[in-house]
Order: structure tokens, then sequence, then C-alpha cells
């Protein structure tokens, strides 16, 4: 692949040493180009369009202002090659020091860099075809203004309003007086049950309901409506001459769409329900609907790979890690969990949580961010802070930046959402010198579960003697000062890491989360050299112990369903590996002796054990026919246990029938052996000759 990297010192005023940066960039194996320019907005595109024409181009990297994005797609959208632009002057020049600006824009070209040659190997993203339909609903929450809202969209789609006051009416709109209950379904199917008490077909606005209510809760308008309060006295029935009062009539709405003006909604926020909090933000999602009108596309955003999920086998139920999915996009079917491509966000919470990394981000996979989190740290700054901030937060950094507030040299590595980095995310960048890292949530961001994720990585630290150097800063409503200074005091308490100057060890990152995890944990243990002690019962984490019980007949039924080597047979032993255990509890459900047992626990020294431990070990008898070893001396005690509870030793035994005493000695042949025994005994005891 061949790239060209464009730099622009926007009429220097940028503080960063562009020698240096393209001195540096020379040296990589993949620039075939680097371009220095004061306005490569203006002037300098000729260069830009030059260059791909010559060097034939496969990408480009502009590293510039973003505030010329338009500029620079327009010019070079036709030549097929892939472009990125990065932001060193709101990011770097104007916010740092010369060196540590020059450093920064450094490690943010080569990740750059890394982004686009790693993107391009990417299959292209697949994209779901959804059928949405023209139905579209509009909830009025104790809002006022819906009403022109809902006309808004009349012309171009059959329009519902639901309200609990009309105050203007419009024969363009279906108007419902009521409250929704519930909202199911998705994107093209949603069913909407509403309640409600009055009729808006059926009433005539005559105005006798009013007059009997002895309570004065009805109002007339365009149509009449009961306040709160009522009693449901019923004179208001009797009075209406069209029937159109009913208490608590429940009617199902059917949409593709689903507006709701409500300054607290607290129901569905899936896709295809749009949230506002008063009309003018309303008008602003109007165009959104109307985009997605009749037939549209979304992006597939999940791959998965099933074959390692553990939610169920045998029906039996297993891990459910990923269920909590903020957009109910994930679900357990039966035995079965199902992940519903058209709810899905995005928002990757799901592939953070998973331990096996079933659901990886079709767009962003673990081995794009583990890469970008290596390119990043490679660079020579004093202290190295690795950034990750919700891509929402990269207009946050632009402001910062032109407002010209100095904050420490952290680096960006932007994600959809911070909900998809895991702990073995946050672990690598130590693992590749990292001193510390952050992580900047963004309105739409999970802020529990992330703040899970940010208490293991720092426990892990904490394990090994390192620190807690991992902070979460969350959406809160800060302005940019604020937020430099949360920055600036964070780094400023963090002393350089022990393990920053130290070689990385060789990781497959391609393997599953926790083998990654392992790998990490088991680096940092040689590089410390530190025994963790470090342990937390009943723990959320994935982790349990297993025990086995005096119960255990060597059945390998836990070996069997065990698809993480967690348990392994080992001739006559069942071994337990802890650090490969995911607490999914299917191993306890198999037992049929019920001699298993899981006590959740995170127990940082036996993550670093180099072996299983033995749970349970039962010498096998030999096959009296031919003598192989076949079954454990505990299964033949506990079957011959349940012969004896079921038939009883004083049985009466019939003609040709085996006693007690001769089933048990049956047991003690092999499968191929068994039949042929039982045949020539029953003949024998039944006076038959020549069997045997």
């Amino acid at each position: 692949m061949k790239l060209g990297v464009f730099l622009c010192s926007c009429n220097d005023t940028i503080n960063i040493d562009f020698r240096n940066v393209k001195k540096r960039l020379k040296n990589d194996r993949a620039v075939e180009v680097v371009e220095i320019h004061p306005q490569l907005c203006q002037a300098g595109l000729d260069y830009i369009i030059d260059d791909i024409r010559r060097f034939e181009l496969d990408g480009i990297v502009i590293a510039a202002c973003t505030t010329k994005n338009r500029i620079f797609e327009s010019a070079t959208t036709n030549f097929g090659c892939d472009a990125l632009s990065l932001n060193i002057r709101e990011h770097c020049g104007w916010v740092h020091g010369k060196r540590e600006a020059t450093e920064k824009a450094k490690s943010m070209i080569n990740a750059a860099i890394n982004y686009v040659t790693i993107k391009r190997s990417l299959p292209v993203p697949k994209k779901i075809v959804l059928h949405v339909g023209h139905d579209v609903l509009v909830i009025e929450d104790g809002n006022r203004g819906a009403i022109e809202v809902a006309r808004s969209l009349s012309s171009l789609a059959n329009v519902h309003l639901v309200t609990k006051n009309v105050q203007n009416w419009s024969d363009a709109i279906a108007i419902h007086v009521g409250e929704v209950k519930e909202i199911s379904g998705s994107i093209g199917e949603f069913e909407v049950e509403i309640e409600r008490d009055i009729d808006t077909e059926k009433c005539i606005s005559c105005g006798l309901c009013v007059d009997a209510c002895p309570k004065k809760l009805m109002t007339c308008g365009v149509v009449c409506t009961i306040e709160a309060g009522c009693d449901e006295c019923g004179d208001c029935i009797d009075k209406c001459p069209t029937g159109a009062i009913k208490f608590h009539n429940r009617e199902i709405i059917h949409a593709g769409q689903v507006l709701v003006l409500s300054e607290e909604w607290t129901g569905a926020t899936q896709l295809g329900i749009y949230t506002a909090e008063d009309p003018a933000e309303a008008m602003g999602k109007v165009l959104a609907i109307v985009s997605n009108l009749g037939e549209t596309e979304k992006l597939r955003f999940l791959d998965l790979n099933l074959e390692r999920c553990l939610s169920s086998k045998s029906e039996l139920i297993g891990c459910e890690f990923c269920l909590p999915c903020p957009y109910d996009a994930i679900r357990r079917e039966g035995e079965k969990v199902v992940f519903d491509e058209v709810g899905c966000q995005g928002c990757g919470l799901c592939t953070s949580l998973c331990p096996l990394s079933v659901p990886q981000l079709q767009e962003y996979p673990n081995h794009l961010v583990y890469s970008q989190i290596e390119t990043l740290l490679t660079g020579d700054l004093d202290k190295k802070i690795i950034l990750f901030a919700a891509t929402a937060h990269f207009e946050t950094l632009n402001v910062i930046g032109r407002e010209k507030l100095l904050y420490p040299p952290v680096l960006p590595l932007f994600v959809p959402c911070i909900d998809m980095v895991s702990e073995t995310h946050i672990l690598s960048a130590f693992e590749h010198g990292a001193d510390g890292a952050i992580l900047w949530g963004g309105e739409d961001c999970h802020i529990e579960r992330v703040n899970t994720t940010v208490k293991f990585a720092n426990m892990t630290l904490s394990a090994f003697d390192l620190g807690e150097r991992v902070l979460l800063m969350s959406d809160a409503q800060l302005d940019a000062e604020a937020y430099t200074k949360i920055i600036a005091d964070f780094v400023t308490g963090l002393k350089p890491s022990p393990i920053r100057n130290t070689k990385p060890v060789a990781i497959d990152f391609d393997k599953p989360k926790r083998e990654v995890l392992l790998d990490l944990i088991h680096a940092f243990y040689m590089k410390t050299k530190v025994c963790p002690s470090l342990k937390e019962a009943d723990t959320q984490f994935p982790f349990a112990d297993v025990s086995i019980s005096s119960k255990c007949t060597v059945c390998n039924a836990c070996v069997n369903i065990c698809l993480t080597n967690a348990l392994i047979k080992d001739a006559d032993k069942i071994n337990f590996v802890y650090g490969n255990c995911i607490a999914c509890g299917l191993c306890e459900r198999a037992c049929p002796e019920g001699a298993i047992a899981l006590e959740r626990v995170l127990d940082f020294s036996r993550l670093v054990e180099d072996e299983g431990r033995t749970l349970v070990e039962s010498e096998f008898i030999a096959c009296a026919g031919c003598g192989k070893l076949f079954m454990s001396k505990a299964a033949f005690e506990r079957i011959s246990e349940l012969l004896l509870e079921n038939e009883g030793e004083d049985k009466v035994v019939g003609e040709g029938e085996l006693s007690i005493d001769e089933k048990i000695e049956l047991l003690r042949y092999c499968e191929d052996c068994r039949a042929s025994k039982a045949v020539e005994w029953t003949y024998r005891k039944m006076g038959v000759e020549g069997v045997g």
C-alpha cells in the first residue's frame, strides 16, 4: 500500500517542528511522499492532487486542522484513494509546547497511517436493508407543540399523535387522546399500546359530559378530555350520546418510527425511536425521520463468532455477561442468546463485556484497537497517557484548542463509544509503555458499565504494585477549562510506570479476550516480579473457583461441556485451570450428581498459575473380561449404590433373572464385554447348555 502524508502549518501558526515530523515519516516504508505546506487547504490542494496521480497513492493522511475537511474531501473524492484527516493544530500545536506537540503529532500521524493500512484490509462493511414504511407516531408527554411537529411530517408520512390534551386540531393527522403504556417491536414494525378514555372519532364535543362531571374534571375544546383526579364514577359515560367515553380502553398503533416529546422520557430508546425535550429539538429529529421513510439501510455493526458462545449448551443455560444491552438488542430466547442486528446501535458494550470475544465491532475489531494503542505509544513523550475518547469529544478537543488552553500531551484514540473499550485494551496500553489511561465518555455512553471496566483495570495494576493509573471522565456539563484541569491534575499526579521501558511481550491479540487478558497478566508478573495477593470475594467479574465433592464419579459431563478448558480430564483426574473459567455455570448445571459448586471470586494469585489444580482423582477399575481400564471406582460404587436403592437386596428374583449381586458384578465388565456376559449368565440360570 502506498500512502501520502500532507502536513499543513497554517501559515506557521502551529507550534510543531514539521521538518522533524517529515524526517521521521520518511523512514516509514508505507509512506511514499511527505509534503509540508503553509496553506494546504488553498494552494496546497494542487500538491495533494498531483502527488496522488504521480505516485498512484492508495491512501492519504492529511495532518492539519479539521475545519477544512470538506475542501479536502471534494478535491480528492474522485481518485479512489482512502483519506483520513487528523487535527494536529487544535490537538497538538495550539495546546502544547513545541517538543511535546511535535512528539504527539508524530504518534498521531503514525497511528493514522496504521489505521488507514489496517482499514483497507478489512472486509467491506455489511449493511441491512430496513423496510421502515411511512407510518410515524408522535408522542406528546407533558409537553406542548407536538401537533405542529406532527403536522410538519404529515405531507410525507401517515402521522399519528398521542397526547393527553388537544389544543389544536388537524385533519392531516390521526389524533389519539391518551397515554402510551408500552412500546414493543423494532424500527419498521413498532407496536405501541396506548390507553385512552375518549374516542376522538366518536366525540362530537357537545359538552354534555362536562356538565355531568361532579368533580368538574371534564374539559371540552376541540375534543373532550378528562383531567387527573377522576374517580371514574361513570356519570360522563351515561350522558355521552355517542358512546365516546370508555375508561382504560386499550388500542395498538402500528408505526415504523416514533418521535417522543418529553423532558423525562424513560421508555424505549432503540433505533427508530427519537426523543426531544422541546418542539425545536423535535423539528431537528424530523429530518432523520424523513430520511428513513420507506426503505433505508443501516450498518450491521457486529461480527459474531457464535461457535465460541457459552450462553447455552445441551439445553442448559450458561453465560449471560452480554445481556445488559442498553438497547435490548441482545436477549435470551429459550436457552439461546439472540443478537438483534436491527436493534443494535453499535455502542460496543457487548464486545467489552464478553470474555470470549464472541461479538466484535465490524468496523472496529479488536486487532485494530490493539494496533492503534501500540502505535500511539511509540513516541518519545516524557509521560505517555492514552486518552480513549468517544468521537463526540473530537469537537470538545477542538474547542479546547481554539481557546488555546494548555494541558499535558495525552494521546487521543477516538472510538465510536467508550462502552467498547475493554479491560484488555486498557491493560495492553501499559504493556506497551503507557504511564496512564483516561476514558472520556460521551452523552450516550453507559458510565456505570464502563466504571466496572476501569475498576478491573485499576485492580489489576494495583495487584502488581503499579498503582491505580486509569481515570474515567464522565460527560458532566463541564466547560473546556474544567476538562483541561481534570486531565492536568491526573497526569501531574502520575509517576512514570515502573514497566514503561521494558520490552513488550509477544501477545497474539487476535485471540479471545480472556486469553489475551491472561497473557497480559503473565507479562505484568514477569516484568514486576510481584506475586499478587489481591482477592475479591463475590466478584461481579467473570471469574469463579470450582470445587468438586466426593459425589463425583468422573463421568466427564463437566469436562465435555466446558469449552474454555477450565476443566480438563487427565487420565483418572479432573484438573481445574482457574484463569480459563468465565463463571458460566454450565459445569455446575451439567453435573448429574450435583457434585460441582462455583464460588464467584477474583483471585489474582491464581491468574499467574502455570498449571491447573487437581479437583478430583479416582482409581479406575479394569474390565473383568478383557482387562481394559474403563470405569472409575467412584462411578462403580455410585451405580452399585443406586441399584441397591432401586431393587433392594431382598428382591425376589424370577426365573432366568439376574440377582442384584450378579447385576453389580456385571458392572465390572466394560461395554464391549458386558452384553455377552449378561447373555451367558442368563442362559446358564435358565439351564441352557453350551453357552459361554
